[in-house]
């Protein structure tokens, strides 16, 4: 299930946050209980770093890291953290509502047929579009020339890039074909900035751990006074600009398809398009949250497992050995999630999966 919702002025919960007073760090704002011990212990290391100012909060969904904690959030007045941004810049979601389906009105042959035009139309893992389409190049340039990028990533980006917008990826990114409480039907999809955000990231975390003297694990960031953080700002802002549109493309991909199948068309009043990877002032969960590691996923869900927690979804099940990390006992259970920031955002629509297609 994924739940549409949103943000709230933070208000005096009953039980959240719970707070930690951690020896010769900043507090620890919690809104959850379901905290292990070594993520514990990360976001008091973070607490402890000079980076951080008044507190750090641990929403519902967090869990362990590789440096930053997943989940976590903090300020910083002098200082910004490529690591805590992430390698995705820019990942977050895009969905809109269509009128005039609904349900009980779309047949498991429609599911079918749309699932496998998706897989045509929209290319997943590491793969590309062939040739980039002068809709792509025109997307481009107008990135480049609205984001002025640094003369860095001018540098690096290239044809891949241009070809990788309307472009899905993999890990924990998906298409879907949803649901509401009134049967009405939601076309949803998760990605990020492909490649140019993980090189943006790993150089800047790198330029961070050359200045600190530190690894990125270990929270290595940059003033954001200097050159170096006012040239990562820019270039983060550039790849969150790129994501959104990757999504853009890809809705437009998506919307393409159930209109050729069924001739309706979204309500685009209904769209939302949003990231999560990002520096900004307010957040929420970004998701249910990690509650198994991906190798332990794996080691505990089979491949006949996982079909059966699909069962009644349209998905290829001949990809289940591949994506066994992101099955669905993987995560922690959304509607305790959704209880403990109840005080953080308000629930709009509960959206339940009848497509589902993954990048793998």
């Amino acid at each position: 299930m994924l739940v549409c919702s949103r943000a709230i002025l933070a208000s005096a919960s009953p039980k959240f946050p719970r707070v930690i007073r951690p020896s010769g760090g900043t507090p620890v704002h919690l809104y959850t209980d379901d905290v292990d011990e070594q993520t514990m212990q990360q976001l008091i290391n973070l607490s402890r770093s000079r980076m951080v100012v008044g507190y750090v909060a641990a929403m519902p969904d967090v869990h362990l890291g590789k440096g930053a904690t997943i989940g976590s959030v903090f300020a910083s007045r002098d200082f910004v953290c490529p690591n805590a941004v992430g390698v995705d810049i820019g990942c977050g979601m895009c969905a809109v509502k269509v009128p005039g389906l609904t349900r009980l009105g779309l047949s498991e042959t429609f599911l079918v047929k749309l699932h496998g035009q998706l897989v045509q139309r929209i290319p997943t893992g590491f793969n590309s579009h062939e040739k980039a389409s002068p809709e792509m190049r025109g997307a481009m340039k107008r990135l480049m020339e609205e984001h002025n990028p640094t003369a860095h990533t001018r540098r690096v980006i290239g044809e891949r890039h241009v070809r990788q917008i309307g472009t899905l990826g993999g890990g924990n990114h998906f298409i879907e074909l949803l649901y509401d409480e009134e049967e009405s039907i939601w076309l949803m999809l998760h990605s990020g900035s492909r490649n140019i955000g993980n090189v943006t990231a790993q150089y800047y975390d790198g330029l961070a751990a050359r200045q600190t003297g530190t690894s990125k694990e270990n929270l290595a960031h940059l003033a954001i006074a200097s050159e170096a953080g006012q040239n990562y700002l820019r270039d983060m802002h550039f790849c969150q600009a790129y994501a959104m549109e990757n999504r853009k493309f890809m809705m437009n991909s998506f919307v393409g398809a159930v209109r050729d199948l069924t001739g309706k068309v979204p309500d685009w009043s209904t769209l939302v398009n949003i990231h999560h990877n990002y520096c900004e002032c307010e957040d929420c969960s970004h998701g249910a949250g990690r509650k198994l590691s991906r190798n332990a996923a794996k080691r505990v869900v089979g491949v006949d497992e996982l079909n059966e927690m699909m069962e009644g979804i349209i998905w290829d099940s001949n990809a289940a050995k591949l994506v066994r990390d992101e099955a669905p006992v993987a995560y922690k259970d959304l509607k305790e999630v959704m209880v403990n920031q109840e005080d953080l955002v308000e629930v709009v629509h509960k959206l339940k999966p009848l497509m589902n297609m993954k990048g793998y």
